[in-house]
């Protein structure tokens, strides 16, 4: 490997750090693209390859960061992964079922967003489908949408968030009151 291709690895990989971080904070791959003064298409293909996992492309000997790895900088939040579990076919019990998404630079970034607060991937995941998935029950059931039809949600409300009030202790020296 020649000290130039060793310098643009470099370049490319700082480059999609830097991809990451932005796509985390929810800028779109065209102002990402201004920002870091490169074009659009190279900001799709680094989103494209940081989904596969490969950053570098497949003719070359050096590899970027895996899926995982790549997960660990753009989902901090998330719990490492379990070594998983080989039961024998005699005490093995049925699988529950299980989705695959292909994971892309948006859908990292939404989850990126999603897990901030220390929710992991899973909690975020089924807590997102619920709420869709209530919303649409809704629309459907009141005869806003036809059941054949998205629904398209229009506002958001919020509660009002409720600190919650620290405990006042009273020093273990002072006379109860």
């Amino acid at each position: 490997m020649t000290t130039a291709t060793a310098t643009d690895e470099t370049a490319i990989a700082t480059r999609r750090a830097r991809v990451v971080e932005l796509l985390r904070d929810n800028v779109s791959q065209r102002d990402i693209a201004t920002r870091l003064g490169v074009s659009k298409d190279v900001i799709y293909r680094d989103v494209q390859a940081l989904a596969r996992g490969a950053a570098t492309p497949p003719d070359q000997e050096h590899r970027a960061p895996s899926a995982p790895e790549i997960l660990a900088v753009a989902l901090p939040a998330a719990t490492p992964p379990q070594a998983p579990a080989t039961p024998s076919r005699d005490t093995a019990t049925p699988a529950a079922p299980c989705l695959a998404v292909p994971l892309d630079g948006a859908l990292l970034a939404d989850l990126a967003t999603l897990t901030r607060n220390g929710t992991t991937p899973e909690d975020a995941l089924r807590r997102a489908v619920a709420f869709m998935a209530r919303a649409y029950r809704q629309a459907w059931e009141r005869d806003i949408y036809p059941r054949d039809a998205n629904p398209v949600i229009g506002r958001y409300q919020y509660e009002t968030h409720q600190r919650s009030q620290p405990q006042t202790v009273s020093p273990p020296d002072s006379p109860p009151r």
